[in-house]
């Protein structure tokens, strides 16, 4: 759907005038009828104030689903040659060749705002508009896409208190080593997050916190801290002081609760019991 209609849908599916929808845009009446009729079209950041004030996806103003974009960058990725490529050699699904080869990100150690600034200039390029516009789109677009949008949900459930115990340095240095994770990488913590809820089940069953289900399921929950944390944050008293948070805080103890009745308590009482 071409942008004039877009933009036609949305003030409909209001139930506003034009001129309405100009004075909530702060635009005149002359300017959204222009849009409509495909005279003009609104620069980006008008797009996003248009979405803002009217609860609107920014892909809508897309031609293609966001699954057609980057998953990193941005960039449309129509043809098949612009995938990057997985550590086996097969196609990327979500990430662009110049963001993502044999399952690693080729920018590392770069904060979104870092790597909005490295790129912006070949995305402007690229799209056709000024630096200042592809600055904007990314800064709209990089929350939503797979690379940066679980470190921005993490960091707004849990960065205050942990910027709080540990500095911004560390919280900082965590989100960098996430982003730079590999599709791969990323696919291997899942899978040993579900492992180690499975031994967790089995060490209850077997009822000893300093039993040897119970001492494997710490190593491997160690590992797992190991693959996000920052290297040298792991000791066995940062370890300690984490499963205390698992039962003192509700939502990991929510979160456990899903695995088994009590299993917060025993994965503390066995942290300390086997570190």
């Amino acid at each position: 759907m071409a942008i004039k209609d877009v933009i036609t849908a949305i003030r409909k599916e209001a139930g506003i005038t034009q001129e309405e929808m100009a004075r909530r845009l702060y635009v005149t009446r002359q300017a959204v009828s222009r849009w409509e009729q495909g005279e003009t079209t609104p620069g980006i950041d008008m797009v996003k104030l248009i979405c803002v004030t009217f609860g609107v996806p920014l892909e809508r103003f897309f031609d293609m689903p966001m699954s057609y974009y980057c998953q990193c960058c941005s960039m449309p990725i129509p043809d098949e040659e612009m995938h990057g490529t997985e550590a086996d050699g097969s196609k990327s699904v979500d990430f662009c060749k110049f963001c993502y080869d044999h399952g690693d990100f080729t920018a590392k150690g770069m904060t979104m705002d870092e790597f909005i600034e490295a790129t912006a200039p070949m995305e402007a390029k690229a799209l056709g508009v000024s630096l200042d516009e592809a600055v904007s789109l990314m800064a709209t677009l990089l929350p939503h896409l797979k690379r940066w949008r679980e470190v921005a949900e993490n960091e707004a459930a849990y960065g205050e208190e942990v910027r709080a115990a540990y500095g911004d340095e560390v919280m900082d240095t965590a989100n960098e080593k996430y982003v730079a994770m590999g599709e791969a990488a990323h696919l291997q913590a899942e899978e040993l997050a579900l492992a180690i809820n499975e031994q967790l089940r089995r060490a209850m069953e077997a009822g000893d916190p300093a039993g040897p289900e119970a001492r494997k399921l710490v190593a491997m929950h160690g590992h797992w801290l190991r693959m996000y944390w920052p290297d040298g944050l792991y000791t066995p008293e940062a370890h300690k002081s984490l499963a205390d948070g698992y039962v003192s805080d509700e939502r990991f103890r929510a979160y456990y609760e899903k695995v088994a009745p009590g299993a917060a308590q025993f994965l503390r009482d066995a942290i300390h019991a086997c570190v």
